[in-house]
């Protein structure tokens, strides 16, 4: 069984979510700007390619983040990255998805990270 922690200790992305948002937050803390944002994200290749969108916010799919309801839209500018889908259990895999939300001035405000298992697809 610990042959199976191995690569969780080499890539945070297969972490829980919320240690997967705490690893995010070390590397982009709140009040970061969302163009070093982009560039944090474009240097870390497996948090995937980024979705920019700098005219709304992201809507919060669920709960895991301390004072927001789901449903609830999280800023006014939002980055969204989908990590690479990691086999987890037979016929099971890890899909991730990270949310960066901005304030009108472009600085970060939150950071929501929905993780969850499905069946293998294919």
């Amino acid at each position: 069984m610990a042959w199976n922690l191995i690569p969780m200790i080499y890539n945070p992305m297969r972490r829980p979510a919320s240690m997967i948002r705490n690893h995010i937050l070390r590397h982009t803390p709140i009040g970061t700007c969302i163009d070093e944002v982009i560039k944090v994200i474009e240097n870390n290749e497996r948090w995937g390619i980024p979705s920019v969108n700098r005219s709304s916010g992201f809507i919060v799919q669920g709960v895991g983040v301390p004072n927001l309801r789901a449903f609830t839209v999280v800023g006014d500018q939002s980055i969204q990255t989908r990590p690479e889908i990691y086999n987890v259990i037979l016929f099971h895999e890890r899909r991730t998805r990270i949310f960066w939300g901005f304030d009108e001035d472009g600085k970060l405000i939150q950071v929501f990270v929905s993780s969850s298992f499905a069946p293998r697809l294919g």
